[in-house]
């Protein structure tokens, strides 16, 4: 699996574009299947989930492979530099709301956990188990543009 990376100065005419959209619209089927996985659990043990949970006993094995590959593969990932990009790290780590991204800073988070997770076996599945990447996806398939 050979990672395509979209130029930082192109993702946003990538995104707008229809080769963009049809990406994002790919997406749907992961997303559908990460929250159907989550209700499993919700009504499997039927209190608060918290993040520990999550983590324990989500099981994401069927689609975290192909949901790496579709993103490595589709241009959703940003050439840009990754390693020097403080605030980007400091929402996966929680220090700053991941809350207030639009979707090209979502473009360089997925980014930034494929590359972590190279040199940190488990970084796309903590974060998919977290919901992080749920979260990253849906502000993708959100229907305003760019913001």
């Amino acid at each position: 699996m050979k990672p395509v990376f979209t130029p930082l100065e192109e993702i946003a005419y990538f995104l707008e574009g229809e080769d963009g959209r049809l990406v994002i619209q790919g997406l749907m089927p992961f997303v559908r299947e990460i929250e159907e996985q989550i209700e499993k659990l919700k009504k499997a043990i039927p209190l608060h989930l918290t993040e520990g949970t999550l983590q324990k006993y989500l099981d994401m094995d069927g689609i975290k492979t192909d949901l790496k590959r579709y993103i490595s593969e589709s241009g959703l990932l940003v050439g840009y530099n990754w390693e020097d990009w403080m605030e980007g790290k400091e929402m996966l780590d929680g220090v700053r709301p991941l809350s207030k991204i639009n979707k090209i800073k979502a473009c360089k988070m997925l980014t930034l956990v494929i590359r972590r997770d190279a040199s940190e076996f488990g970084y796309f599945e903590y974060h998919l188990k977290k919901g992080t990447i749920l979260d990253l996806l849906k502000k993708l398939l959100e229907k305003e543009g760019l913001s």
